[in-house]
Protein backbone atom coordinates (compact mmCIF):
# COMPACT_ATOMS: atom_id res chain seq x y z
CA UNK A 1 0.00 0.00 0.00
CA UNK A 2 1.53 3.35 -1.44
CA UNK A 3 2.17 6.27 1.37
CA UNK A 4 -0.54 8.82 0.92
CA UNK A 5 0.74 12.26 -0.56
CA UNK A 6 1.64 15.08 1.66
CA UNK A 7 2.75 18.59 0.80
CA UNK A 8 5.40 20.83 1.79
CA UNK A 9 4.89 20.96 5.17
CA UNK A 10 3.90 16.62 5.91
CA UNK A 11 0.42 17.51 5.91
CA UNK A 12 -1.12 14.86 4.29
CA UNK A 13 -2.99 15.83 0.63
CA UNK A 14 -7.02 15.30 -0.22
CA UNK A 15 -7.55 12.40 -2.55
CA UNK A 16 -8.24 14.32 -6.17
CA UNK A 17 -11.65 13.90 -7.36
CA UNK A 18 -12.07 11.04 -10.90
CA UNK A 19 -11.64 12.41 -13.90
CA UNK A 20 -15.33 12.19 -15.86
CA UNK A 21 -16.72 11.59 -19.33
CA UNK A 22 -18.72 14.66 -20.44
CA UNK A 23 -21.22 12.76 -22.07
CA UNK A 24 -22.27 10.77 -18.86
CA UNK A 25 -22.07 14.01 -17.14
CA UNK A 26 -24.37 15.64 -18.85
CA UNK A 27 -26.84 12.70 -19.48
CA UNK A 28 -26.55 12.07 -15.59
CA UNK A 29 -29.76 14.31 -13.02
CA UNK A 30 -27.77 17.51 -11.62
CA UNK A 31 -28.50 17.79 -8.16
CA UNK A 32 -27.93 21.53 -7.18
CA UNK A 33 -26.53 22.04 -3.58
CA UNK A 34 -29.59 23.25 -1.97
CA UNK A 35 -30.12 27.05 -1.71
CA UNK A 36 -29.04 29.29 1.49
CA UNK A 37 -30.41 32.15 0.66
CA UNK A 38 -32.58 33.15 -2.40
CA UNK A 39 -31.43 34.30 -5.26
CA UNK A 40 -28.19 35.14 -3.48
CA UNK A 41 -26.20 31.70 -1.59
CA UNK A 42 -25.89 28.32 -2.06
CA UNK A 43 -24.71 25.84 0.81
CA UNK A 44 -21.16 25.06 0.35
CA UNK A 45 -20.13 28.46 -1.53
CA UNK A 46 -18.04 31.64 -0.36
CA UNK A 47 -20.18 35.73 -0.12
CA UNK A 48 -17.53 38.46 0.47
CA UNK A 49 -19.55 42.01 1.18
CA UNK A 50 -17.42 44.48 0.39
CA UNK A 51 -18.08 48.14 1.84
CA UNK A 52 -16.13 51.04 3.56
CA UNK A 53 -14.57 52.04 6.50
CA UNK A 54 -17.62 52.37 9.26
CA UNK A 55 -20.24 50.89 6.38
CA UNK A 56 -21.49 48.60 9.23
CA UNK A 57 -19.73 45.14 7.83
CA UNK A 58 -20.07 43.45 10.94
CA UNK A 59 -23.77 44.45 11.68
CA UNK A 60 -24.51 43.70 8.19
CA UNK A 61 -23.40 40.32 8.71
CA UNK A 62 -24.48 39.81 11.83
CA UNK A 63 -28.20 40.25 11.03
CA UNK A 64 -27.45 37.88 8.16
CA UNK A 65 -26.02 35.19 10.64
CA UNK A 66 -29.68 35.78 12.90
CA UNK A 67 -31.55 35.71 9.83
CA UNK A 68 -30.24 32.06 8.70
CA UNK A 69 -30.27 31.15 12.20
CA UNK A 70 -34.13 32.02 12.67
CA UNK A 71 -35.18 31.24 8.95
CA UNK A 72 -35.94 34.60 8.77
CA UNK A 73 -36.26 37.27 5.46
CA UNK A 74 -32.82 39.53 5.00
CA UNK A 75 -33.26 42.33 3.21
CA UNK A 76 -36.40 40.99 1.52
CA UNK A 77 -34.97 37.76 0.31
CA UNK A 78 -35.83 34.08 2.10
CA UNK A 79 -33.40 32.12 3.67
CA UNK A 80 -33.13 28.36 4.55
CA UNK A 81 -32.89 27.63 8.08
CA UNK A 82 -29.65 26.30 9.53
CA UNK A 83 -27.35 26.43 12.09
CA UNK A 84 -24.81 29.10 11.90
CA UNK A 85 -21.20 29.57 13.44
CA UNK A 86 -20.11 33.23 13.93
CA UNK A 87 -16.38 33.39 14.05
CA UNK A 88 -16.25 36.84 16.33
CA UNK A 89 -12.00 37.16 15.89
CA UNK A 90 -12.18 41.46 16.51
CA UNK A 91 -14.80 42.70 18.95
CA UNK A 92 -14.88 41.70 22.97
CA UNK A 93 -16.70 38.92 24.03
CA UNK A 94 -19.24 41.38 26.07
CA UNK A 95 -19.62 44.30 23.57
CA UNK A 96 -20.43 41.35 21.12
CA UNK A 97 -23.28 39.73 23.22
CA UNK A 98 -24.32 43.47 23.24
CA UNK A 99 -24.65 43.61 19.13
CA UNK A 100 -26.52 40.15 19.17
CA UNK A 101 -29.00 41.35 22.10
CA UNK A 102 -29.65 44.94 19.87
CA UNK A 103 -30.13 42.88 16.75
CA UNK A 104 -32.77 39.85 18.26
CA UNK A 105 -34.95 42.75 19.76
CA UNK A 106 -35.06 44.59 16.84
CA UNK A 107 -35.95 42.19 14.46
CA UNK A 108 -38.30 40.35 17.48
CA UNK A 109 -36.25 37.52 17.07
CA UNK A 110 -35.99 34.10 19.46
CA UNK A 111 -32.91 31.58 18.68
CA UNK A 112 -33.61 28.94 19.82
CA UNK A 113 -30.55 26.59 21.79
CA UNK A 114 -28.47 24.91 19.31
CA UNK A 115 -29.52 27.20 16.37
CA UNK A 116 -26.46 29.47 16.17
CA UNK A 117 -22.92 29.47 17.67
CA UNK A 118 -20.45 32.14 18.37
CA UNK A 119 -16.75 31.29 18.71
CA UNK A 120 -15.05 34.10 20.33
CA UNK A 121 -11.60 34.37 18.87
CA UNK A 122 -10.27 37.88 19.97
CA UNK A 123 -6.51 37.82 20.75
CA UNK A 124 -6.53 34.63 18.67
CA UNK A 125 -6.51 35.61 15.43
CA UNK A 126 -4.22 33.49 13.37
CA UNK A 127 -3.18 32.32 9.34
CA UNK A 128 -6.23 30.25 8.26
CA UNK A 129 -4.04 27.59 7.22
CA UNK A 130 -3.11 26.88 10.73
CA UNK A 131 -6.25 27.97 12.01
CA UNK A 132 -8.56 25.89 9.54
CA UNK A 133 -8.03 22.35 10.77
CA UNK A 134 -8.78 23.72 14.12
CA UNK A 135 -11.65 25.06 12.99
CA UNK A 136 -13.03 21.72 11.18
CA UNK A 137 -11.88 19.62 14.50
CA UNK A 138 -14.52 21.64 16.18
CA UNK A 139 -17.01 21.90 13.75
CA UNK A 140 -17.00 18.51 11.89
CA UNK A 141 -20.04 17.36 14.06
CA UNK A 142 -22.51 20.57 14.16
CA UNK A 143 -23.44 20.31 10.50
CA UNK A 144 -23.41 24.10 10.02
CA UNK A 145 -25.56 26.07 7.26
CA UNK A 146 -23.28 29.31 7.28
CA UNK A 147 -19.94 29.94 9.21
CA UNK A 148 -18.93 33.82 9.44
CA UNK A 149 -15.53 34.83 9.70
CA UNK A 150 -15.08 38.69 10.56
CA UNK A 151 -12.83 40.28 9.71
CA UNK A 152 -10.96 38.26 7.60
CA UNK A 153 -7.68 40.13 7.85
CA UNK A 154 -7.20 38.80 11.32
CA UNK A 155 -6.65 35.47 9.18
CA UNK A 156 -4.38 36.88 6.90
CA UNK A 157 -1.20 35.81 8.97
CA UNK A 158 1.88 36.91 7.22
CA UNK A 159 -0.34 37.15 3.78
CA UNK A 160 0.26 40.18 1.90
CA UNK A 161 -3.28 41.26 0.83
CA UNK A 162 -2.05 43.35 -2.15
CA UNK A 163 -0.65 40.31 -3.62
CA UNK A 164 -2.60 37.81 -6.33
CA UNK A 165 -0.95 34.91 -5.19
CA UNK A 166 -1.03 35.36 -1.28
CA UNK A 167 -4.61 36.37 -1.35
CA UNK A 168 -5.45 33.12 -3.68
CA UNK A 169 -3.91 31.06 -1.36
CA UNK A 170 -6.25 32.39 1.77
CA UNK A 171 -9.77 31.86 -0.58
CA UNK A 172 -7.90 28.23 -1.39
CA UNK A 173 -8.27 27.74 2.30
CA UNK A 174 -11.71 29.44 2.59
CA UNK A 175 -13.16 27.18 -0.27
CA UNK A 176 -11.80 24.07 1.68
CA UNK A 177 -13.58 25.17 4.71
CA UNK A 178 -16.76 25.53 2.52
CA UNK A 179 -16.20 22.01 0.92
CA UNK A 180 -15.29 20.10 4.27
CA UNK A 181 -17.73 21.83 6.41
CA UNK A 182 -20.23 21.39 3.45
CA UNK A 183 -21.43 25.47 4.95
CA UNK A 184 -21.61 28.43 3.48
CA UNK A 185 -18.83 30.64 4.12
CA UNK A 186 -18.98 34.77 4.53
CA UNK A 187 -16.32 37.16 5.18
CA UNK A 188 -15.83 41.18 5.13
CA UNK A 189 -13.46 42.81 2.97
CA UNK A 190 -12.85 46.78 3.17
CA UNK A 191 -12.78 49.34 0.19
CA UNK A 192 -9.85 50.30 -0.87
CA UNK A 193 -9.02 54.47 -0.37
CA UNK A 194 -10.81 57.22 -1.73
CA UNK A 195 -14.50 58.24 -3.80
CA UNK A 196 -15.60 54.56 -5.49
CA UNK A 197 -18.78 56.50 -7.07
CA UNK A 198 -16.21 56.23 -10.70
CA UNK A 199 -14.89 52.41 -10.44
CA UNK A 200 -16.53 48.91 -11.36
CA UNK A 201 -18.55 47.75 -8.21
CA UNK A 202 -16.35 44.70 -8.02
CA UNK A 203 -12.97 46.80 -8.04
CA UNK A 204 -14.11 48.86 -5.17
CA UNK A 205 -12.69 45.85 -2.96
CA UNK A 206 -9.36 47.25 -1.81
CA UNK A 207 -5.92 45.31 -1.93
CA UNK A 208 -5.62 41.74 -4.34
CA UNK A 209 -8.59 41.64 -6.58
CA UNK A 210 -8.61 37.97 -6.14
CA UNK A 211 -10.62 39.32 -2.93
CA UNK A 212 -13.77 40.49 -5.09
CA UNK A 213 -13.10 37.92 -7.80
CA UNK A 214 -12.74 34.59 -6.18
CA UNK A 215 -16.12 34.14 -4.51
CA UNK A 216 -19.01 32.81 -5.60
CA UNK A 217 -21.43 35.51 -4.30
CA UNK A 218 -20.10 38.88 -4.45
CA UNK A 219 -22.43 41.74 -2.32
CA UNK A 220 -20.48 45.55 -2.80
CA UNK A 221 -21.90 48.18 -0.06
CA UNK A 222 -21.19 51.54 -2.00
CA UNK A 223 -22.31 54.80 0.12
CA UNK A 224 -25.46 56.57 -2.00
CA UNK A 225 -25.74 60.16 -1.73
CA UNK A 226 -28.44 60.12 1.07
CA UNK A 227 -26.70 60.10 4.44
CA UNK A 228 -26.50 56.89 5.93
CA UNK A 229 -27.57 54.78 2.95
CA UNK A 230 -25.75 52.38 0.74
CA UNK A 231 -26.35 51.17 -3.14
CA UNK A 232 -26.13 47.04 -3.17
CA UNK A 233 -24.44 46.20 -6.39
CA UNK A 234 -24.18 42.25 -6.76
CA UNK A 235 -21.79 40.03 -8.76
CA UNK A 236 -23.30 36.35 -8.63
CA UNK A 237 -21.49 33.12 -10.10
CA UNK A 238 -24.51 30.61 -9.99
CA UNK A 239 -27.42 32.73 -9.92
CA UNK A 240 -29.04 35.15 -12.58
CA UNK A 241 -28.08 38.97 -12.14
CA UNK A 242 -30.34 40.85 -9.77
CA UNK A 243 -30.88 44.34 -9.89
CA UNK A 244 -29.17 47.15 -7.56
CA UNK A 245 -30.74 48.22 -4.68
CA UNK A 246 -30.86 50.28 -1.76
CA UNK A 247 -30.52 50.25 1.99
CA UNK A 248 -30.59 52.31 4.92
CA UNK A 249 -28.98 52.22 8.39
CA UNK A 250 -31.17 52.21 11.05
CA UNK A 251 -29.29 51.44 13.97
CA UNK A 252 -28.65 48.45 14.24
CA UNK A 253 -30.04 47.00 11.12
CA UNK A 254 -29.56 47.99 7.55
CA UNK A 255 -33.21 48.08 5.92
CA UNK A 256 -34.47 47.64 2.54
CA UNK A 257 -35.14 51.41 0.80
CA UNK A 258 -36.68 51.06 -2.41
CA UNK A 259 -37.47 55.13 -2.47
CA UNK A 260 -33.93 55.49 -3.28
CA UNK A 261 -31.91 55.29 -6.72
CA UNK A 262 -29.18 53.15 -6.93
CA UNK A 263 -27.92 55.35 -9.51
CA UNK A 264 -27.25 58.51 -7.56
CA UNK A 265 -23.73 56.86 -5.74
CA UNK A 266 -22.38 59.49 -3.16
CA UNK A 267 -19.31 61.14 -5.29
CA UNK A 268 -15.39 62.39 -3.90
CA UNK A 269 -15.13 64.12 -1.14
CA UNK A 270 -13.94 67.41 -2.87
CA UNK A 271 -10.85 66.90 -3.49
CA UNK A 272 -10.56 68.28 -7.10
CA UNK A 273 -10.71 66.61 -10.07
CA UNK A 274 -9.12 63.18 -10.40
CA UNK A 275 -5.96 62.90 -12.27
CA UNK A 276 -6.92 60.55 -15.44
CA UNK A 277 -4.56 57.69 -15.83
CA UNK A 278 -1.72 57.53 -18.69
CA UNK A 279 -4.59 54.92 -20.74
CA UNK A 280 -7.10 57.44 -20.07
CA UNK A 281 -5.32 61.04 -21.28
CA UNK A 282 -4.38 58.84 -24.57
CA UNK A 283 -7.41 57.68 -25.72
CA UNK A 284 -8.30 61.33 -26.12
CA UNK A 285 -5.56 61.56 -28.80
CA UNK A 286 -5.88 58.02 -30.12
CA UNK A 287 -9.33 56.38 -29.50
CA UNK A 288 -8.68 53.42 -31.04
CA UNK A 289 -5.86 52.11 -29.04
CA UNK A 290 -2.08 53.47 -28.56
CA UNK A 291 0.20 53.99 -31.49
CA UNK A 292 2.22 50.74 -32.42
CA UNK A 293 6.06 52.00 -32.56
CA UNK A 294 8.95 50.61 -31.93
CA UNK A 295 9.70 52.55 -28.94
CA UNK A 296 7.97 51.39 -25.82
CA UNK A 297 6.90 55.25 -24.56
CA UNK A 298 4.84 56.86 -26.80
CA UNK A 299 6.71 60.40 -25.86
CA UNK A 300 9.92 61.10 -25.70
CA UNK A 301 11.81 64.11 -25.05
CA UNK A 302 14.40 65.55 -26.63
CA UNK A 303 18.17 65.73 -25.47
Amino acid sequence: MSAPEVDSKGNPLRALPEIEDVASLVTEEIHLPPVLIDGLLHLGSKMVVGGGSKSFKTWTLLDLAISVAAGADWWGRKTQPGKVLYANLEIAKAHFAVRLKTVLAKRGLVLGEGDANVWNLRGHGADLTVLKPRMLEKIKANNYSLIVLDPIYKVLGNRDENKAGDIASLMNELEALAVESGAAVAFGAHFSKGSQAGKDSIDRIGGSGVFARDPDTILVMTRHEQQDSYVIESTLRNFPPIQPFCVRWEYPLMVPAPELNPDELKQGSGRGPRVPTDDEFLSFFFPTGRPRTRASPCFRTRS
